[in-house]
């Protein structure tokens, strides 16, 4: 019936329909946008407070308990909390095996004790579980603009073609999402730190003997040679910013041992990516890696903490030099060489010379328990804070 009560009703109904419509557009184009807003406004506002949220894991568990609707997204799952800044596998297994993770000698319980769990020494990272099940670690890149240096440097060394260079001792980056102004890398889970079987502190967890401990500086004077030729800069290269595969233990199995455990380098966080056109010795830099003269305790070669230009790709053949001075072989031409190595002045020179004198040694010679140095250039090996 074609009545104006009846095209006022049509009328009315379409106003309706499409008041309906338009709403849920609306809503299903903005409600995202708002729930990631509020998911937003709970995330730290810089590295910094990422880093330190906190003094309890309260405060570090928050932060990721709020970020796992993003991780969610992108078919990963949070470990949990496992106690004394550790998160333990989700389901109470031992990780899945990737090639990169750590291996043990099934002999050391206490190496099977702790398998299941993962430690950390900050809560940029997160250990994680993707879909698929495999165990990796996601590292909090760049938060509001900060830390675009490191993505543009990991995008460099730890992925693509140069992943692949078996030269390139840093570790891959698998993939990279982003969250806002949020930007996570993952990353393969690896072996334990080379902190934990080199140093005066280290005889009573490991038994790596000189050959071993030589053997991981090849290794990491050759990652650091690599990426200076990519005209990548790390400026925090000391030895525990490396992480080894598996612990040789060669003294353990009275033996010299025929297989050796890859070392990968690590938190490109105070990274300085040049143009790879850049010309070696223009590659230069001012001030401190980070923080300032105040709070950073790390030892630094003549001129960095008085702000004046200095090579970036010498400081971190400096830092890696500092501590490998330390070492006493029981063979004095190698010990020499050793104090004297900082003189050669870059990575791959370093490389060349230690790989020349190793050549000549024979390998039972360096079968034996590593010894240290009290002093080194009136310096401590673990710097104190004046």
């Amino acid at each position: 019936m074609d009545n104006p009560a009846s095209r006022y009703l049509m009328s009315y109904i379409l106003a309706v329909v499409s008041t309906a419509v338009a709403t849920l557009l609306t809503s299903y184009y903005y409600y995202p946008q708002l729930k990631d807003s509020r998911i937003r406004a709970q995330l730290p506002l810089d590295i910094e407070t990422w880093r330190y949220p906190g003094r309890s894991h309260e405060a570090e568990e928050r932060i990721w308990n709020v970020f796992d609707p993003i991780l969610a997204r992108h078919g990963l799952v949070s470990w949990p909390w496992g106690g004394h800044s550790s998160l333990k596998t989700p389901d109470g297994e031992y990780p899945r095996p990737n090639g990169y993770n750590e291996l043990f000698d099934e002999s050391r319980s206490i190496k099977l004790a702790n398998l299941d769990r993962w430690f950390y020494w900050n809560p940029l990272n997160r250990a994680i579980r993707t879909k698929e099940g495999q165990d990796v670690v996601c590292r909090v890149i760049v938060v509001k603009g900060e830390g675009v240096n490191a993505l543009n440097s990991l995008r460099r060394i730890s992925t693509g073609l140069n992943s692949l260079v078996s030269r390139n001792h840093a570790l891959p980056m698998l993939r990279e999402f982003t969250f806002q102004d949020i930007v996570c890398g993952i990353f393969p889970m690896s072996g334990s730190s080379f902190g934990e079987l080199f140093g005066p502190n280290s005889h009573d967890r490991c038994e790596a003997s000189v050959g071993d401990t030589l053997d991981l500086f090849i290794q990491a004077f050759e990652a650091l040679a690599f990426i200076h030729e990519k005209r990548v800069a790390h400026r925090d290269a000391f030895f525990h910013n490396y992480l080894v595969q598996w612990d040789p233990e060669s003294l353990k199995h009275q033996h010299v041992r025929f297989t050796r455990p890859r070392l990968y380098l690590i938190d490109f966080e105070t990274a300085l990516c040049f143009h790879e056109d850049s010309l070696y010795d223009d590659c230069t830099c001012t001030g401190l890696p980070f923080g300032d003269i105040d709070d950073y305790a790390l030892p630094t070669p003549p001129g960095v903490a008085e702000g004046k230009p200095y090579n970036a790709f010498y400081l971190d053949f400096w830092q890696l030099c500092y501590h490998l001075a330390f070492l006493q072989t029981g063979i004095p031409e190698l010990d020499e060489l050793l104090l004297g190595l900082v003189n050669t002045g870059t990575a791959a020179a370093a490389l060349d010379a230690l790989s020349e004198k190793l050549g000549l040694i024979p390998p039972v010679q360096l079968h034996v328990q590593p010894m240290y140095r009290e002093v080194v250039n009136g310096h401590t090996f673990y710097p104190r804070r004046p």
